[in-house]
């Protein structure tokens, strides 16, 4: 009987092992025009720990970094061309100026209407290492993923056909 027991023991740890993680929250995620505000990096955290078949394109950017800016349409343009494919692009703000933050909605109406955004006003440069390991906060910074699998790009995408290539990998065919 204790050797059946050990066994059964043993099988159930087998079986629970190699399950798959669950998927965090998703936290709430704003529009162009009405990005969502968080104060604490915690609070967005969910957005990196998806666990389904999309594809995550979160793209770090501030109003006043002009690579970002003038990658922000390419971004609307990949998301108008995949439609129909499990992708999902979020503009992630890094602006903390009142100021900046303000202009956000007009600029992302323009360029990327149709894109998730959300304002990051926590300074703690702490949290960019739970994301990737060597980020030094350099913007505009990319993080393209499909549960387990991650790509940081910490440099801009000069052209669609880049950008294009990056998420290629991740998508369904």
């Amino acid at each position: 009987m204790l050797r059946l027991l050990t066994s059964l023991a043993v099988l159930s740890a087998l079986c629970t092992c190699g399950s798959a993680p669950e998927n965090a929250p998703l936290p709430a995620l704003g529009t162009a025009s009405a990005p969502v505000r968080y104060a604490q990096f915690a609070d967005l955290e969910g957005l990196f720990q998806q666990q389904n078949d999309t594809t995550y394109l979160v793209n770090f950017w501030a109003t006043w970094c002009k690579p970002c800016r003038e990658e922000i349409p390419l971004l609307q343009q990949l998301l108008e061309d995949k439609t129909g494919q499990p992708l999902r692009v979020v503009l992630v703000s890094l602006d903390t100026e009142e100021s900046a933050i303000a202009r956000i909605p007009a600029l992302l109406a323009a360029d990327a209407p149709d894109v998730a955004a959300v304002v990051l006003t926590d300074e703690d440069p702490a949290w960019g290492k739970s994301i990737d390991r060597v980020w030094t906060g350099a913007l505009p910074t990319t993080i393209i993923y499909q549960q387990q699998r991650r790509f940081v790009y910490r440099r801009a995408f000069n052209t669609y056909a880049d950008l294009e290539a990056a998420v290629k990998p991740l998508l369904r065919r």
